[in-house]
């Protein structure tokens, strides 16, 4: 996740062209247009009217028995917060009263380790289904394109890319009410009341007019029957608090999507930063209070969760340009990709690479030589070359032949002509999707409220647990899921 919207805006009305605009910031160039799409979806409206708490050890538990009709889980994801916000703000100087408020006054974790790549649809998926992405089938944000290919930049926006169950098709088995405003890869959901997050990579400037399509029919409309004049996080705060006061769901998924976009533009835990996690913990503060106003609080479980960490970065490191270097991608006079044995699939601070031929032994053997020899060098720009057996345990991106991991301060691009290695962007100073193991791109987790214990703290919680607890507390299991559900976080 790269751009804010005025930074957008900027190129969308440069001289450079959206397709070459594209091509150079490839993946997580996009992902901000998920906050534009919600800034501009007043031009559509009208179209569509109509501090430490004690310690506890992690423990499984099974489902609480009678399926939860009058119970409720809110389920907001902060993109990109670093678990540091809550757990020592007052080291930034940072005040962030209703997070600090819900760790004390409920459970929470100093971090979460989560799944490869650490970046956004994955993650997120996870979070609602207990397992990893080779299970569930969300194994990156964008779809991988063949570099001869017309590049679409799609992204895993539809729910039918679901190979398991979620916490919303088992809340709908139970007869439970379900909402998500912004939740990643819930487009055709079975959901009730879904604002989902998609967008039109090619159009220029970027609107929401798919994700208004999208949604659920009526539901912007009965929300803003003014027309919408909010835009980005603020929106989808005002479309929650509706949703809450309004249907009362026994679900509800939000994903506020500005706190990445900021830690991209200007860095982790910087002044601009620390500005934007106060203003998250106030759209917190709103979500909550909805419950209040909802008059169902008391029976409400809060789960406040992140999809990974952040790393601070300045240097790009390309390497499609060293697969084209050695004759593995053809490119013609102007640079257009023409024939290609392996490419690269950006993720931020990882990269897989990907086989034309995935029985191609001997590309395989190049490509591995070629990224491993410059694994070895000084101040290499990699840190680990992850190849297919540790990608199996890690459940990670099954297309790829390897996955090149990150050394301190590098993202990768997906140029095919240039330098190898270049300094970032001005405008972008953090990434993620590293490997979770590394403890910058540990996230967060609070549980506060019905279910939560008093007083609780975990050192590391696992993602893949996040999901199956919130499905005990509703009642529900998620029958495929490796995680299990965290007893040292929630009552029995």
């Amino acid at each position: 996740m790269r751009l804010n919207p005025e930074l957008l805006y900027k190129q969308a009305n440069s001289k450079e062209s959206g397709a070459s605009k594209l091509s150079r910031y490839g993946w997580s160039r996009l992902v901000r247009c998920a906050t534009v799409f919600l800034s501009l979806l007043a031009l559509f409206a009208a179209v569509v009217a109509g501090s430490a708490p004690g310690r506890a050890l992690i423990g499984h538990t099974k489902s609480r028995g009678t399926q939860g009709v009058g119970v409720h889980v809110v389920m907001i994801s902060i993109d990109g917060m670093v678990p540091d916000y809550y757990t020592h703000p007052e080291a930034l100087n940072l005040k962030v009263p209703t997070m600090v408020s819900m760790a004390h006054d409920g459970g929470y974790a100093d971090g979460v380790e989560g799944v490869y790549p650490t970046i956004t649809y994955p993650a997120h998926t996870t979070l609602i289904t207990g397992v990893r992405p080779a299970a569930h089938g969300i194994v990156q944000n964008t779809i991988f394109e063949a570099p001869t290919d017309p590049q679409t930049k799609a992204w895993y926006w539809y729910s039918k890319s679901l190979k398991t169950d979620t916490l919303w098709s088992q809340a709908k088995k139970a007869a439970l009410t379900t909402a998500a405003v912004g939740w990643p890869v819930t487009v055709g959901a079975d959901i009730d009341y879904n604002v989902p997050e998609i967008w039109d990579p090619m159009e220029q400037p970027i609107t929401g007019r798919r994700s208004i399509e999208l949604s659920t029919p009526g539901l912007i409309g009965k929300a803003f029957p003014n027309g919408v004049t909010s835009r980005g996080d603020e929106f989808r705060t005002e479309a929650s608090e509706f949703i809450l006061k309004s249907y009362k769901p026994n679900l509800m998924i939000i994903h506020l999507a500005e706190l990445d976009s900021t830690h991209h533009l200007a860095g982790p835990r910087t002044p601009a930063a620390i500005a934007m996690a106060e203003k998250q913990d106030g759209y917190i503060k709103r979500i909550v209070d909805a419950t209040r106003e909802g008059g169902f609080f008391d029976t409400t479980t809060f789960f406040i969760v992140s999809d990974h960490g952040f790393a601070a970065v300045n240097k790009d490191f390309e390497p499609n340009v060293v697969l084209a270097q050695a004759k593995l991608i053809t490119l013609d006079a102007q640079g257009k990709p023409v024939a290609w044995k392996a490419a690269a699939w950006p993720a931020g601070g990882s990269c897989a690479i990907v086989l034309h031929d995935p029985a191609d032994k001997e590309t395989a053997r190049q490509v591995t030589a070629l990224f491993s020899d410059i694994a070895k060098r000084k101040d290499s720009p990699i840190s680990n070359v992850v190849v297919r057996n540790d990608l199996n345990k890690l459940e990670a991106i099954p297309e790829a032949l390897l996955m090149l991991d990150g050394a301190e301060g590098y993202t990768f691009g997906g140029a095919f002509t240039g330098q190898e290695v270049h300094p970032t962007a001005a405008t972008y100073r953090g990434t993620h999707g590293y490997l979770p193991t590394k403890p910058l791109m540990r996230s967060s987790l609070i549980v506060f409220g019905r279910s939560a214990r008093p007083g609780s703290h975990l050192p590391l919680a696992r993602m893949v647990d996040i999901g199956p607890t919130a499905a005990s507390i509703l009642g529900l299991s998620l029958p495929r899921a490796e995680g299990r559900p965290i007893s040292a976080l929630t009552k029995p």
